[in-house]
């Protein structure tokens, strides 16, 4: 048979099995302890034999609640994916209504696109030098679920070499592009219908959008791999020695949480950076993401880019809150 040399002395494969090798060996020392056997314990009284039974049963339905984001790509996007994403992934999930579903499902796929097209544009400004004029004239009338994509068809084209390792598995393949146009496709042509829609074809609606949106969340499952947080000051350590202190969301839950950090250079403060697992140098993502206080929620929400009008970039929230500040033409001022 032949040997596939390329896979044999490539370092890239031996460090993936390596980290899927850790996986395995973390996974299963996590495991050994849960649910053991009851009747192999020290009870011999039917009441502590009882005793035990009633507390393995407790434990094993923690433990199907702990394991279901092995199981449902929503689950795991919800638990661990960025922000924007995680956030719609929780409410499409708890969504009853068909008419909920479907919007939440929707929601949920232009979500992907806007988080995938945040990164892309960051890349793609980096590469260029500048915020240029092209990139700009797409944010003109405000961001669309196919701005989104054409910014990471345009990362593909033109980005050789991302400073954000994880996103070159964007050009590795069409798959996440194509399934996200799918689901661009659905929306338009459902918005664009003149009729209500009837409670069944809401149901059909549902089944036939629900896999398209899943398997793009689960091929983009590398989102989890990257760490946004927003620094709130930088403190110095020594010559080439840093810590950065701010805070970070965690999946979908709405409240920050603080989080301290060493760096080898000094970190702008009141940015939000991104960063890849492992970690390696922070990318600034100002002014295409921003933090600032809500004074309606009362509470530090995340910005994203929306539009760009009349010399200013205009950010939205998840709770479609705006913020404008003056655009730069070059990133990182």
């Amino acid at each position: 048979m032949p040997v596939p040399v390329e896979l044999v002395t490539s370092q890239e494969i031996d460090d993936l099995l390596v980290e899927v090798q850790e996986g395995r060996r973390a996974l299963r020392m996590a495991t050994e302890g849960i649910l053991p056997n009851v009747f192999a314990g020290p009870e011999t009284l039917i009441e502590e034999i009882r005793g035990s039974l009633r507390f393995a049963s407790r434990e094993a339905r923690l433990a199907r609640q702990l394991v279901r984001p092995f199981d449902d790509p929503v689950w795991r996007a919800e638990s661990s994916y960025p922000f924007h994403v995680a956030a719609l992934a929780r409410r499409y999930r708890v969504s009853t209504h068909p008419a909920e579903r479907k919007d939440g499902l929707l929601k949920l796929g232009e979500g992907l696109a806007r988080t995938l097209g945040i990164l892309a544009l960051s890349e793609l400004v980096a590469h260029h030098g500048s915020f240029t004029q092209s990139l700009r004239q797409q944010f003109r009338t405000g961001a669309t679920f196919g701005t989104w994509l054409t910014l990471v068809k345009r990362f593909v084209t033109e980005v050789q070499h991302p400073r954000l390792p994880e996103i070159t598995v964007l050009d590795e393949g069409d798959t996440t592009q194509s399934l996200l146009k799918e689901i661009k496709d659905f929306r338009n042509s459902s918005h664009h219908a003149h009729g209500v829609r009837m409670s069944h074809e809401l149901h059909e609606d549902v089944e036939k959008l629900e896999p398209h949106v899943v398997s793009a969340i689960s091929s983009a499952n590398w989102l989890s791999s990257t760490d946004w947080f927003w620094v709130e000051r930088c403190e110095y350590l020594d010559e080439s020695s840093f810590q950065a202190v701010g805070l970070r969301l965690r999946g979908s839950h709405p409240s920050w949480e603080p989080f301290e950090r060493s760096i080898t250079r000094p970190l702008r403060p009141d940015r939000i950076y991104v960063d890849g697992t492992p970690p390696g140098e922070p990318i600034d993502l100002w002014p295409l993401a921003m933090v600032s206080f809500c004074p309606n929620c009362r509470t530090r929400e995340l910005f994203l880019l929306n539009q760009i009008r009349d010399g200013k970039a205009v950010l939205r929230s998840l709770e479609e809150h705006e913020l404008e500040i003056p655009y730069p033409s070059s990133p990182g001022n």
